[in-house]
């Protein structure tokens, strides 16, 4: 993985960020485009992806408010964030959403503003709460069938799509939330990517893969070069050596249970490197037993065990960091990260990521976990 890692600080220009703002597929005019003081986009795994702008509010000429009580900004409309740099590559579709809030400021001092906030294709999954039945359907099947309601494109992998199950209920939760539960089940994420090349938006699609499977761009950053800031956090106070998942067979009137043990885990931490052996010694006598989860089979609960392990063990480093203006660094990218020494060099899941174009440059802040395959 590292051996294909983008070096961003080799031969690269970051010098003039650009974006560009279209509504209902329509570039805003270029006297809008001189109001607006900052557009930001916002990604994370377990949520909703976002954009921000906030738009000078105020005409001086005419002493009035421009944008808050025009109609060009209402919640509901059509809207697509690109960014970049300007000259070098085409700029990036960062999200195509819709417009969901508008927040106008009036200080004591300085100019009124306005921030028009909004989400991602993501949002039509929440559009009401459901009660349904899914029957002898794979998770992935289940993903398609929602995903094709609401015109996302879906893609599975073997894990979504390896046990059929007989009886699946959804008892009033939105879409996006009972996905969720049942990608997390079995160690799956959930990433919505929006396509667009040489201007022209496409069809969002719909990710229901492992994070190690994730295709995205991989980037290596070195600490004092162009990894701005960086900020790790290694904790084991939520850490086991082994997870237990018991079950009850109504039919056969027998207790079964599965079991996933630290050594078996498709995701290595810091406590599985050399000399770091003590880490896991501060809890290899720890257990999670879990008794209040449905489980079919004997099979679903060792998959729960095993799925609930590799969480914890993915959660031991997180760390938080920034860098330059990355478009293409989105949650789901992979980080090489090195300069920090022995112990929090390595390979990093990204969790979350935030853009922002303004006055002061491109910045992109992240947030991701040691995540070694």
């Amino acid at each position: 993985m590292s051996g294909n890692a983008v070096e961003i600080y080799k031969g690269q220009d970051f010098y003039v960020p650009s974006f560009e703002v279209k509504l209902a597929g329509r570039p805003l005019g270029k006297d809008i485009v001189r109001d607006i003081i900052q557009v930001s986009y916002k990604d994370d795994i377990k949520q909703i992806d976002s954009f921000d702008i906030t738009i000078n509010n105020w005409d001086a000429e005419t002493r009035s408010f421009k944008y808050s009580d025009d109609h060009l900004f209402d919640p509901g409309k059509q809207l697509e964030l690109w960014m970049g740099y300007f000259g070098k590559d085409p700029l990036r579709l960062m999200i195509k959403g819709e417009i969901t809030s508008l927040r106008p400021t009036f200080p004591a001092s300085g100019q009124p503003t306005l921030a028009i906030s909004g989400q991602n294709a993501q949002h039509r999954f929440r559009g009401e709460q459901r009660s349904r039945a899914y029957m002898n359907l794979t998770d992935g099947d289940i993903a398609k069938e929602i995903g094709h309601k609401l015109e996302v494109n879906v893609e599975t992998n073997e894990i979504a799509e390896r046990e059929k199950y007989k009886y699946v209920l959804q008892d009033t939760q939105y879409d996006l939330v009972f996905l969720m539960e049942r990608a997390q089940r079995i160690g799956c994420e959930i990433v919505i990517e929006e396509k667009g090349t040489n201007g022209q938006s496409g069809k969002s699609l719909l990710r229901f893969v492992p994070s190690d499977q994730i295709r995205r761009v991989t980037y290596r950053l070195s600490y004092g070069r162009s990894l701005i800031e960086f900020q790790p956090e290694l904790t084991t106070a939520n850490q086991v050596n082994e997870v237990i998942v018991r079950g009850w067979d109504s039919k056969n009137k027998n207790k079964f249970k599965g079991v996933a043990n630290r050594n078996g885990t498709r995701t290595r931490s810091i406590d599985r490197r050399e000399g770091e052996q003590g880490i896991q010694k501060s809890f290899e006598h720890r257990k999670e037993i879990i008794a209040n989860k449905p489980v079919n089979s004997e099979q679903e609960a060792k998959t729960m065990a095993k799925e609930t392990l590799e969480k914890m063990v993915k959660d031991m480093v997180k760390g938080r960091g920034s860098t330059v203006g990355l478009p293409d660094l989105r949650a789901g990218s992979v980080l090489i990260i090195d300069g920090l020494g022995k112990r929090f060099n390595g390979r990093y899941y990204v969790t979350s990521t935030t853009h922002a174009i303004s006055d002061s440059g491109y910045t992109t802040q992240f947030e991701c976990r040691l995540e070694e395959v």
